[in-house]
């Protein structure tokens, strides 16, 4: 990563509820000597979760989720919170409080595929069954709406005629967890502007 300059790393925190490859993609690149983040603690609805088992082999401090998050976070210096794979939906005081800093990741390309009734693996059934030619993930930042937000970042693969639901979601994260890590050392590192439903940011090194 010598195309970054030195910088004092920002403070992120991880929310999340599922097996953690999102969450260990990013942990790994905040390890980087020139990485412009680090992680200060995982937060999760679900303690028996695979993230919760990365946090604690690299002894990250595991929170658990509560109704009165928003006190908990005002207690962290937080430059960003990232959402990866988190399930539930964020109380409307912590979006609030964070405007235009929560950033979450989506496997479709938004708007198409979203909402309450799209995550996991019926995101990538339902885009199948649609005979769409080509899918993706979205990294956008979070909103009152749900999976609305500004879009930062799309990027595509193709949906082939053989596949099933588990092997276009396992083509789609191998993309998010590739991508994903150079976006948010990106936001941490130079500013970004909204313009409407768009975040215009630095480009960063694919």
């Amino acid at each position: 990563m010598s195309y970054v300059s030195k910088m004092e790393s920002k403070n992120i925190v991880v929310f999340a509820s599922g097996s953690g490859t999102t969450f260990r993609a990013l942990l790994e690149h905040s390890f980087l000597k020139d990485s412009s983040f680090r992680i200060s603690a995982l937060i999760t609805d679900r303690k028996d979760c695979g993230a919760v088992k990365i946090a604690n082999e690299f002894s990250i401090p595991v929170i658990k989720y509560d109704p009165d998050m928003l006190n908990i976070l005002h207690k962290m210096d937080i430059h960003l919170i990232i959402l990866a794979g988190f399930l539930k939906i964020l109380n409307a005081n912590i979006v609030q409080h964070y405007h235009d800093s929560i950033i979450n990741i989506h496997p479709s390309l938004l708007p198409s595929f979203g909402g309450r009734n799209f995550y996991g693996i019926r995101v990538h059934r339902a885009v199948i069954e649609s005979g769409t030619m080509y899918s993706g993930f979205t990294v956008h930042l979070v909103n009152e709406g749900v999976d609305s937000g500004p879009i930062i970042f799309q990027n595509t693969v193709p949906v082939l005629s053989t596949d099933t639901a588990e092997e276009l979601q396992n083509r789609v994260h191998r993309e998010e967890i590739t991508y994903f890590p150079k976006i948010i050392d990106s936001l941490c590192r130079w500013p970004y502007e909204v313009k409407g439903n768009r975040v215009i940011m630095r480009p960063f090194k694919q």
